[in-house]
């Protein structure tokens, strides 16, 4: 086969590997959340006479169908059901039954509430999302069952290698040597000792080194990576993770002192009794994102109404402090390394350079006397709810950078801009502008991975306390 053609003939072949089985989980779950809607409704009509007043024909269910199947399967999507990654039996597959059971009570609560004509009893929503709940779960274990009945039989394993055939790989290794039931088939290790190519330690060969990670990932048709080098460097971690989702492959850690940055939303797996840490690429689903936009506009909009009599006084103190325009622009790079135009109230002399250093205290001779309480008290950065509204930033987010501070980002460092810019962040309720700019990065990868609504909520909230004390501001 071509080297040129290989990684596209492998990626196509992991693509339907993967999505085969999700097409007949999606295909199985329409037919059983149709039948267990109807059987719901068959079974309140069975208790009529117990009921005080009669239940509503089925047509006016079967109408509300079309709806709530979006609402469930979207439900089962943002609960990873579709991924069929993890085992039924662990910790995180237990948990995502549980948030699907919720999920379905709070979708078809609302979907009923919002077709009010079609009068859903409640009775009826109760049972169906019990039943669909055990239905999730039966389904899954099933799946389990005939996944492990396969691979006991050598069929379906998951090809993966060990970064680091030092003493973490090796155990790494003899576990899933020893426990066949896991599902794998050790390709080798990758090593960054280019002298150990070729050999073989404990029966496995060593395939290549990290420089080109990439690479073999392809030619060996890898599914999953476990980084078994506690003593690497943390650019250096962030970098393979970066390569590892370049190539679609899973990645997992085996130890690390980096849990309390990166872990993915505390995915445990196990391979016989070693606990891993699974990694997924962080980018936000199509549902989050929609949610997340949502979010955003309803936030920025009411915000901007509500501040904008400041707008004035503002500008007005502004041009009276000190002479040129009250509203700084500067281009700043968005999500997917996107160029746009940032809006802030001048704080600075027209004469300062808009592409150095940003002021490290209040005492930095470029900012003006009125620039001085804008910048601790942030009302400086009103204007950029215009940058939400028009969809080049977010209310929460990593924050954006210029473009010369991008240019100088490792690759790792670059996944900051896989989600939208925010006017906060993490690393600014933690301690704000007096937070070094690698801790901030870092930050801001934690939050990447783990992103949910809650957290930008918190987020959000915990900003206000730290407006209003000057947190970290100047």
């Amino acid at each position: 086969m071509p080297a040129v053609v290989r990684p596209y003939v492998i990626r196509m072949k992991s693509f339907w590997k993967s999505n085969f089985l999700t097409l007949i989980l999606l295909a199985a779950d329409v037919l059983a959340f149709c039948l267990i809607w109807r059987e719901t409704w068959m079974i309140r009509n069975a208790l009529n006479d117990r009921f005080a007043n009669p239940i509503n024909p089925l047509d006016n269910y079967l109408a509300a169908l079309k709806a709530l199947l979006i609402v469930w399967l979207g439900v089962m999507a943002n609960c990873e059901h579709y991924s069929h990654q993890g085992k039924i039996s662990s910790l995180n597959q237990s948990g995502n039954i549980i948030r699907a059971g919720i999920g379905f009570l709070i979708g078809t609560s609302v979907v009923a509430f919002f077709i009010k004509g079609h009068d859903i009893g409640r009775s009826i929503i109760l049972l169906a999302v019990v039943l669909m709940t055990l239905y999730v779960y039966v389904s899954r274990t099933l799946l389990r069952v005939i996944k492990e009945y396969f691979i006991a039989r050598g069929h379906g394993l998951t090809r993966a290698v060990i970064i680091g055939a030092g003493e973490t790989g090796r155990q790494v290794a003899a576990r899933i040597n020893s426990h066949p039931e896991v599902g794998y088939h050790l390709v080798g290790f990758i090593d960054h000792d280019p002298s150990l190519a070729g050999q073989v330690v404990d029966g496995s060969p060593v395939i290549g080194g990290t420089d080109n990670l990439v690479e073999l990932l392809l030619r060996h048709q890898v599914e999953e990576v476990f980084l078994a080098v506690p003593s690497m460097a943390q650019d250096a971690k962030f970098n393979l993770i970066t390569e590892c989702e370049q190539a679609r492959v899973q990645f997992k850690i085996v130890t690390s002192d980096l849990l309390r940055v990166i872990a993915d939303r505390v995915k445990i797996d196990d391979i016989g009794d070693l606990n891993v840490i699974l990694f997924s690429d962080g980018h936000l689903t199509p549902i989050n994102a929609i949610l997340k936009r949502t979010l955003d506009m309803s936030i920025a909009t009411a915000m901007f109404i509500v501040t904008f009599p400041l707008f004035a006084l503002i500008v007005a103190m502004i041009r009276f402090d000190s002479p040129g325009p009250a509203i700084f622009a500067q281009e700043r790079i968005g999500m997917d390394g996107r160029r746009f135009r940032f809006y802030k109230f001048r704080t600075m002399k027209t004469e300062s350079d808009p592409y150095k250093t940003a002021p490290e205290d209040a005492s930095d001779p470029r900012i003006t006397r009125f620039g001085r309480l804008l910048r601790k008290t942030s009302l400086d950065e009103l204007p950029q709810f215009i940058n939400v509204i028009k969809g080049d930033m977010s209310l929460v987010g990593p924050r954006p950078e210029m473009p010369f501070i991008v240019e100088q980002y490792q690759s790792w460092q670059r996944r900051r801009l896989d989600v939208p810019q925010g006017i906060t962040g993490l690393w600014q309720i933690a301690g704000r502008k007096r937070l070094p700019l690698h801790q901030n990065l870092e930050y801001d990868f934690y939050y990447i991975r783990n992103w949910s609504l809650l957290l930008d909520l918190t987020i959000l909230l915990r900003t206000i306390p730290a407006v209003l004390l000057g947190k970290g501001a100047f």
